[in-house]
């Protein structure tokens, strides 16, 4: 007989993909999404996998796999999501390279709709190189030294915890691109400068990095989680966009302008849901 007693309607929101974008120029031309995977709005577990991968020498990986999973739980209500992207071998036009990245969110919502709590553990770059040098990413410490009030699973970052995050960096964006070029300064302040602000935006989003800075990378090619490459184009790592009901982390967002132009991501992951208590 069918059951009456749920108390409780809950939508999922999860979803994957290692590789995706477009090239403008040398000819324009889509690149596909590597393993894109979504999770059933009722929750469960899905996977996609993808072998190596070559466009035209542009990019280029030897393997991508992603894993998005959902349920509720009886006990308490409360509803859990985690969201995992691995790419291996990955080659941005030689200028860019790594041997793995993981882009991975756990995340938790209580039964009461409250806003969601979530954990970056697992998130990782490991052999990246870029221009030529090794560039190890450093982790920002706020988002991944989580303090005394930790859970048992670890997930202790709000809401709040990004907002603060994302204003501190902003403004170091903003002066960081200061002695650039004029455009270098006015993207910066297109994309950064809503984040400094007192009043949050109407929509409650807010934008932060999982990434603080790098070891091993020139002093005039980056600040913060953005690296510069002259002639070449901007790398933005590890760039994350939360909402009181959704998180979106993207490993690396390429803004390519050299004579090969266009936009490249690699390990797109996120999730959440929309419910009501009955």
């Amino acid at each position: 007989m069918q059951s009456n007693k749920q108390k409780r309607f809950y939508s999922f929101r999860a979803d994957a993909n290692a590789l995706g974008g477009f090239l403008d120029e040398p000819f324009e031309k889509i690149i596909p999404a590597l393993a894109p995977v979504s999770l059933p709005a009722v929750g469960g577990f899905a996977t996609a996998r993808s072998e190596a991968f070559n466009l035209d020498e542009i990019v280029s990986c030897s393997a991508a796999f992603t894993r998005v999973s959902g349920r509720e739980h009886a006990a308490d209500g409360s509803i859990s999501i985690q969201v995992a992207a691995t790419i291996e071998g990955l080659n941005i036009l030689e200028v860019l390279t790594a041997e793995r990245i993981v882009a991975q969110v756990s995340i938790s919502i209580p039964k009461d709709n409250e806003p969601l709590k979530f954990s970056l553990a697992g998130t990782c770059f490991e052999g990246l190189r870029i221009a030529g040098r090794e560039g190890r990413a450093k982790l920002t410490p706020r988002l991944h030294q989580p303090g005394s009030g930790t859970s048992s699973q670890g997930l202790t970052l709000t809401y709040q915890d990004i907002r603060q995050t994302g204003r501190d960096q902003a403004a170091r964006v903003i002066n960081g691109f200061q002695s650039g070029s004029p455009g270098a300064q006015q993207w910066a302040k297109t994309r950064h400068e809503w984040m400094t602000s007192e009043r949050p935006r109407d929509d409650g989003t807010v934008l932060c990095s999982v990434v603080d800075g790098f070891e091993g990378v020139g002093p005039n090619e980056g600040c913060g989680h953005i690296v510069e490459i002259p002639g070449f184009g901007r790398f933005i790592f590890g760039e994350l966009i939360v909402s009181r009901n959704s998180i979106q982390l993207v490993a690396i967002r390429a803004e390519l302008g050299c004579p090969v132009k266009g936009q490249i991501g690699v390990n797109a992951v996120g999730g959440g849901g929309e419910g009501n208590t009955t």
